[in-house]
């Protein structure tokens, strides 16, 4: 008897699935909240609007909706529940992976993109 283990396609998600759906989970849990940072929804949004465009890989929106999230909550004092930090966290992993490298060429501020 032999063990053979089987990679379901349906298991693993792309690295475009698992940035949106974060993307998503974060954008759904603030939004409601009425005292939280515009600036971060706006990186939300624009990041999603370029996800459902696949107009850049989505390593470089994980990378640039962390640094606007990052830059938007220190000079704006808003801060990120637990849930969403290990949320951008993962964006951060996500940048990284599958050997991604990317340059600041192209649209660089998530902000000015909306």
């Amino acid at each position: 008897m032999e063990y053979q283990r089987e990679e379901s396609k349906d298991m693993k998600k792309t690295v475009y699935e698992q940035v949106f759906e974060l993307v998503d989970a974060m954008y759904n849990s603030i939004v409601e909240e009425s005292d939280f940072d515009p600036e971060v929804i706006k990186v939300l949004m624009t990041a999603g609007k370029y996800l459902n465009e696949k107009k850049m890989p989505p390593q470089v929106i994980a990378a640039k909706t962390v640094n606007e999230i990052i830059l938007a909550n220190m000079s704006n004092k808003s801060k990120l529940d637990q849930i969403n930090s290990d949320r951008l966290n993962q964006l951060l992993m996500l940048s990284r992976s599958e050997g991604y490298k990317w340059s600041s060429v192209g649209p660089t501020d998530l902000r000015v993109q909306f």
